[in-house]
């Protein structure tokens, strides 16, 4: 019999990244998605690919395409909670990949089925691993669920049930018609290859041996290399390329001007991890922004700028190496330009809003106010930006 793992989220991750690693580790994956239509697909195909494309539109050292077997689809609707919860009560392993915002809707079916596995008298341990890009992933969701776990279990709970943190870095961009072309389930995506997972997250005396997973202690230098340095310098991309009209990501880092404020601004969040933890492998920013320029994913402009609310919050990827830099008393005059460029892209709900309500709303007004030199700068570049100066203008102003 197979080994189990259950992956909560058929997306783009949870297919094009998760479902890779369980299915070449051995697992057969159950998917739970409240998309009837893809579980639907899912369970008439059984099987799906997963394409790899670089610049050139093919991998040098892989297949540049790859089925995914095994696989059957769980409707994850909550009249369908005994099938989700059996499935949950089974797994060796599972994953998330819904988003941050979904999280609080699957603390109870989650619960529903660790409280199922230990009514079945199975005491193997559990670990579920957080591919969301969220600090404190673990924490939230291990508080989250417990309020539903029984009583007389909630010792079994906090002994057998990990949760894992996750560093997501490949890059799965929005499926177009194109991309999917005779096969709806198709992926499209790059191919790297390695998902850092927080060592210290795993219940029980060995961690799964799961292709390509790394387990790195301590896990919140590589939680914050991911936010603070991928995905700020991808965000300063999207919101410098929505000014100079670029529709995707790849045109946006062959700007000379956006990818030398990009680079900057990555450099010196990254200066700070080296300042806090030792460590910091500069030669990573010249991979991510080879890789933010892979034409043949079609990564575009408004998926990696969308959600101001939560990309501006405190804590996240502009605000949080914002934080990190001035702790560290390094330079964040390029990260004052992403959030005055942030404030003025176009296509959110947010769009329209003032300079302070935009970042009211999403949490971080006081965390920059308290710095007047750099509300001052931010606000500076913010009107320059409404005037209609470009990404050239700007850059003369830093």
């Amino acid at each position: 019999m197979k080994k189990q793992s259950v992956i909560y989220g058929a997306g783009n991750i949870g297919r094009g990244f998760i479902g890779q690693l369980f299915y070449e580790s051995g697992y057969e994956t159950s998917f739970i998605d409240v998309n009837t239509e893809l579980i639907n697909l899912i369970n008439d195909k059984k099987e799906y690919p997963v394409k790899f494309v670089s610049e050139s539109g093919i991998n040098d050292t892989s297949p540049t395409e790859i089925m995914i077997k095994n696989i059957r689809g769980i409707d994850g609707s909550p009249e369908n909670s005994d099938e989700i919860s059996d499935v949950i009560s089974k797994a060796d392993i599972m994953a998330t990949a819904v988003g941050v915002n979904i999280l609080k809707y699957i603390m109870e079916p989650v619960a529903d089925g660790i409280n199922k596995k230990f009514r079945d008298n199975n005491f193997e341990p559990l670990n579920i691993i957080l591919c969301e890009n969220l600090v404190g992933a673990d924490k939230i969701m291990r508080g989250g669920v417990f309020e539903y776990i029984d009583d007389n279990y909630k010792d079994l709970y906090n002994e057998k049930i990990g949760f894992v943190q996750a560093s997501v870095s490949r890059t799965v961009p929005v499926q177009t018609d194109e991309m999917k072309s005779d096969n709806l389930l198709r992926i499209v995506t790059e191919n790297y290859k390695y998902l850092y997972v927080d060592k210290a997250g795993f219940k029980g005396e060995e961690i799964p041996e799961i292709k390509n997973i790394i387990a790195y202690s301590p896990f919140e230098y590589i939680i914050k290399r991911k936010l603070y340095v991928h995905n700020m310098g991808h965000a300063v991309c999207a919101y410098l390329g929505d000014i100079s009209g670029y529709e995707y990501i790849w045109q946006a880092i062959n700007d000379f001007y956006i990818k030398t404020i990009a680079q900057k601004a990555m450099q010196y969040s990254g200066m700070a991890l080296e300042k806090i933890y030792g460590e910091f492998d500069f030669d990573c920013i010249g991979d991510l922004i080879r890789r933010f320029g892979n034409k043949m994913l079609g990564d575009t402009v408004h998926r990696v700028g969308i959600d101001l609310k939560r990309k501006l919050s405190p804590n996240d990827r502009i605000f949080g190496a914002y934080k990190l830099c001035m702790e560290n008393n390094l330079p964040v005059n390029y990260i004052c330009l992403a959030i005055a460029a942030a404030v003025n892209f176009k296509s959110d709900k947010l769009s329209g809003k003032s300079l302070s309500e935009i970042l009211i709303e999403s949490g971080s007004f006081d965390l920059i106010a308290e710095n007047p030199e750099d509300f001052a700068l931010t606000e500076k570049f913010y009107k320059a930006i409404k005037s209609g100066l470009n990404v050239k203008d700007l850059y003369y102003m830093l």
